[in-house]
């Protein structure tokens, strides 16, 4: 399929879309063009967003249009609430009247957060991550996206990690959606191979945990069958060549997706471990995390309530819902995450069986919204025994 063929279109959401090859110049200038700002904040990671390219087209328009602006670019993975604030502080400095987020996930849920926490009059994030005060106002954003995982581009939530407890939660406000989002196939093809993966897989279980919350729908379960098997189809392709477009271009339209469902009906328990794997051990790919746990999980809760995984009849056509077939899931999902030489172990993540205690911990402790919406309420003793089969 050739590159014109990937059409290009607008997603009209709570935030608009660009989505397609070559969309991030028409983005750019239309945020310009829409808000006018003089003075700009961009914020990116130490690599990707010049290694993609897009940091280089965003600052020569920026100078083009002889708008004042400065790169913060110390945004990393699992990012904590200190690096929240130092680019809090930051902005506090320049005051800026927009945002230009540039990167995966963690540079857009970092950005959507402080860009709304500086315009409420926040002096500390804080307070606002706890609940302690509410977000009041935003500045506009662009979101310049350029992984195929989160969905952050079109979902309200932001997530950090609080290093003094470890607890690594997601924010959410109406407010946090980006103005205006560029999903740009071109721009993800610099991804390491295990980005890519990485990436992918958390844009799968995105679909596989919201297609069977408490709060799932026809709408989320359609979408999540979509993006599913796009995710299949082609992740394997992009592994192999990071240069084939066509695969970009339907990961990325599947992670799209993935964020909608997950906007729509949110993530439970696997999300809620990783979490908790994650803010104990940062160094972790979120993707990575949620690959090791994911199968033991999501087969057990499928030995309790097949009914709400139908939307894995879309992998396994001949999928019973009848909690006998548990096994098959778990395979499956095995299987598809060891093709990327990832293994469903604890240990391999240096995990001993003394850390589980940890670990299911700070699950119910930080994420019990998430916990809440799973379709079997599962106990920490249950957690603990299923964990303790991955060490």
């Amino acid at each position: 399929m050739s590159e014109e063929s990937l059409e290009k279109f607008t997603l009209r959401y709570r935030v608009d879309v660009l989505f397609g090859i070559d969309t991030i110049r028409d983005g750019v200038k239309m945020f310009l063009d829409h808000f006018k700002p003089s003075r700009v904040v961009v914020v990116c990671g130490r690599r990707s967003a010049r290694v993609s390219g897009a940091l280089s087209v965003i600052e020569n328009i920026l100078e083009e249009r002889k708008v004042h602006h400065l790169i913060f670019d110390k945004v990393h993975a699992n990012p904590t609430i200190d690096i929240a604030n130092e680019l809090l502080r930051t902005m506090m400095s320049h005051r800026p009247d927009a945002v230009i987020a540039v990167g995966g996930g963690s540079v857009l849920d970092t950005s959507k957060i402080v860009s709304c926490v500086y315009a409420s009059g926040g002096e500390d994030v804080r307070p606002y991550f706890y609940g302690e005060k509410c977000i009041k106002s935003k500045l506009p954003l662009l979101a310049v996206n350029l992984t195929h995982g989160t969905g952050s581009e079109v979902d309200r939530f932001g997530v950090l990690t609080d290093e003094l407890t470890r607890h690594k939660r997601a924010m959410a406000s109406d407010l946090m959606y980006p103005s205006l989002s560029v999903d740009d196939p071109k721009l993800t093809v610099t991804l390491p191979r295990e980005q890519t993966v990485y990436t992918s897989i958390d844009a799968f279980y995105h679909c596989v945990e919201s297609s069977s919350t408490t709060l799932s729908s026809r709408f989320t379960r359609t979408l999540a069958s979509e993006a599913m098997t796009l995710i299949v189809e082609n992740l394997h392709r992009a592994y192999r060549n990071g240069e084939d477009i066509e695969a970009r271009y339907w990961l990325l339209y599947a992670s799209m997706l993935g964020g909608i469902c997950l906007d729509n009906s949110r993530a439970h328990i696997v999300h809620a471990v990783e979490h908790a794997i994650s803010g104990l051990r940062p160094d972790i790919p979120h993707g990575l995390g949620l690959a090791v746990v994911g199968p033991k999980l999501i087969s057990y809760l499928y030995s309790k309530v097949p009914e709400k995984f139908t939307v894995l009849q879309t992998l396994i056509p001949d999928l019973r819902l009848q909690p006998r077939e548990h096994r098959r899931i778990e395979y499956f999902l095995k299987a598809f995450v060891e093709q990327f030489g990832i293994k469903c172990s604890l240990s391999e993540l240096g995990f001993g069986k003394d850390d589980l205690r940890d670990i299911v911990r700070l699950t119910f402790e930080a994420s019990p919204h998430l916990l809440n919406l799973c379709p079997y309420k599962m106990s920490p003793e249950e957690l603990a025994a299923l964990l303790e089969e991955l060490v």
